[in-house]
């Protein structure tokens, strides 16, 4: 990123705990770009994504998001507002199915229809590091509604400034991740690391940022280094047909049916943390061949 492997080694040299504060030279030698890929038609079967038409926005959809923009902000609002006092005089996790709910109503009021399929291949008891292909701005809800029992994420560190979201999202108990910033990095997944070794599912948008094609980018190892550490299966999960109804660079909002795709677990144990990149790999792939199943 910005900062060069020898620069962090002096900013930290002597790492916390050194299993847990990750590699910071392999942290800040990650490429610049994580999210490109080389154009390949969509319609080509080797498309690296999602291959679902993605029509054009027309008057009738700007009419209707002003709309939807004008009843929404305020319905979020509400719900930040309810999360934040709630924190403070009880565990999240004990009203989580209401923010399910949540989901449900958001998704709703967008005219979102998920449809979630291969929920069966996991254990809906077990504790898995999810991994997901970044679409649009329902991503989150469409995952939380989807993954049964109680999970948090990695959110930029970005997000936790914004206004009603960010209040939200650090009420909820997201965790904080800048790949700008080795040492919030390094504290946010020491973090995520304790949560999965105390049962907690962690949810990962794996490529960082939203596609701007469909194409899924590369992964960042982070969410893999999580899953060595704490032992735990990565389960690739994928998210179609999202950008025909909202996409990175647009306001705009169409009504339309999101299906959500499970993928078969993949364990990590026996692996080390330099076997994170390959991990990553794997995963992404079963991602794409997820987006190419009907």
């Amino acid at each position: 990123m910005v900062t060069q492997p020898d620069a962090v080694c002096q900013r930290f040299p002597v790492a916390p705990d050194p299993q847990i504060a990750l590699d910071l030279r392999a942290l800040a030698a990650l490429p610049k770009d994580m999210t490109s890929t080389p154009h390949i038609d969509a319609d080509s079967p080797e498309f690296p994504g999602d291959p679902t038409p993605q029509p054009p926005f027309g008057l009738r959809d700007s009419l209707r998001s002003a709309a939807l923009w004008s009843i929404g902000v305020p319905h979020l609002a509400a719900w930040a507002a309810f999360a934040v006092a709630v924190s403070k005089v009880t565990d999240m996790r004990n009203i989580d199915p209401v923010f399910k709910l949540m989901c449900d109503a958001v998704l709703g009021l967008a005219g979102i229809r998920p449809s979630i399929v291969g929920r069966e291949r996991i254990d809906a008891a077990a504790t898995y590091v999810y991994v997901i292909n970044h679409v649009n701005i329902f991503d989150m809800f469409i995952i939380y509604r989807a993954i049964p029992g109680y999970i948090r994420s990695l959110e930029h560190v970005d997000h936790f400034s914004w206004p009603i979201f960010g209040p939200f999202i650090t009420a909820a108990g997201q965790i904080p991740v800048d790949p700008k910033d080795a040492r919030v990095t390094a504290k946010g997944l020491k973090r995520a690391v304790e949560m999965l070794n105390a049962g907690v599912s962690i949810a990962v948008l794996a490529e960082g940022q939203r596609t701007l094609d469909g194409s899924v980018g590369r992964f960042y190892p982070g969410a893999f280094r999580l899953a060595i550490q704490a032992k735990v299966p990565v389960v690739p999960m994928a998210i179609r047909g999202g950008r025909a109804v909202s996409r990175r660079g647009e306001w705009r909002i169409r009504p339309g049916k999101i299906e959500i795709a499970f993928g078969d677990p993949i364990p990590s144990t026996g692996l080390v943390l330099k076997d994170a990149p390959a991990l990553a790999d794997r995963c992404r792939e079963a991602v794409i061949d997820l987006l190419h199943k009907r």
